[in-house]
């Protein structure tokens, strides 16, 4: 079998929702094969080098698995991605799986905050996310994919210059967009929770989603892409993107390496739970978008527009809410 004749599907996103987890079950099942490295920018950066490029670069080690794919996080945001996977593979199989926005929000703030990326508070943030949405930056058509590459730091790293909070939260449309791309019965939505409460279940209703054996065993025991508990500064950010090669490991004495490692590895941190004003003003932003998911799949989100006390803190004693203003 060729791979162009492979069943293809696409993990779209959302970032921040265990689709790194999806991944790597999925992947254990001896008739799929996904990308190396997980998340191609194929789509984003590379499209006008067409799919021979795309399969030899990322898929080199395929051996005829029956179902091909690769996840990437940001394939469900982007306007001009659906399209262009729309024009490639018209049969493709896509998975999206969608977590509270709002958790979603705190935990991408984190993610980028703790490793530099980010310097400012996660109210400052979303403050100058609300900035760019009312620019209009919103990655449409071609433009939007030339506006879309200019962010990426290099075709190595994926770590954007937006903070895009609130957009990746906007699950509705972005849906939508894809709905009217391709059949109903090719695109799955699963939901973040599920995932984490059975991932044993849900990894099993993938594989029969894509048409192959759901009893192949499978290992759901390792975390992955766990939260960081540690705090770089931009300038470690920057450090820890430079390329290593390995004959820098002869050259450099093992403790002045070894130092080197601490000092990029950034600070222990516990990551900052939400304050109340913080809270509510998130859960009012997305309503609509969640109002309007809940009609899109047919599944009630009850939980998505109440406080949760756990992101604030409230269930951990000795942690205080951060002092915040609203976006």
């Amino acid at each position: 079998m060729d791979i162009d004749e492979a069943q293809r599907f696409f993990i779209l996103g959302a970032a921040k929702c265990g689709t790194t987890s999806l991944f790597r079950y999925v992947e254990q099942h001896r008739d799929a094969f996904l990308s190396d490295p997980k998340e191609p920018i194929f789509f984003e950066a590379q499209y006008e080098r067409g799919l021979d490029f795309y399969h030899r670069t990322y898929f080199q080690g395929w051996k005829g698995e029956r179902a091909v794919g690769d996840a990437r996080a940001h394939h469900l945001f982007l306007p001009f991605v659906a399209p262009r996977i729309r024009e490639s593979f018209p049969d493709a199989r896509l998975v999206a799986i969608l977590r509270d926005p709002v958790d979603r929000c705190l935990s991408e703030w984190w993610h980028r905050f703790s490793r530099g990326i980010e310097t400012l508070s996660l109210p400052d943030a979303l403050a100058a996310n609300v900035e760019r949405m009312e620019s209009g930056l919103g990655f449409e058509g071609e433009q939007g994919a030339k506006d879309w590459y200019r962010g990426l730091r290099n075709k190595r790293n994926t770590a954007t210059r937006y903070g895009l909070y609130l957009e990746l939260g906007h699950y509705a449309p972005q849906i939508e967009r894809y709905r009217t791309l391709f059949p109903g019965e090719q695109l799955k939505i699963l939901f973040f929770d599920d995932l984490a409460r059975s991932p044993d279940a849900v990894t099993r209703e993938v594989w029969d989603f894509l048409g192959i054996d759901p009893s192949h065993p499978l290992d759901t025991g390792t975390t992955h892409n766990p939260a960081s508990g540690r705090v770089r500064g931009p300038w470690a950010a920057r450090l820890r993107s430079l390329p290593r090669p390995a004959r820098l490991r002869r050259l450099v004495p093992a403790p002045v390496l070894a130092g080197f490692r601490r000092a990029v590895s950034g600070r222990p941190a516990q990551r900052p739970y939400l304050d109340a004003q913080t809270e509510q003003w998130l859960l009012r932003h997305f309503e609509p978008f969640n109002r309007a998911l809940e009609r899109l799949v047919g599944r009630k989100l009850d939980t998505w527009f109440l406080p949760d006390a756990t992101r604030r803190g409230e269930l951990e004693p000795g942690n205080t809410a951060q002092g915040t203003k609203t976006a």
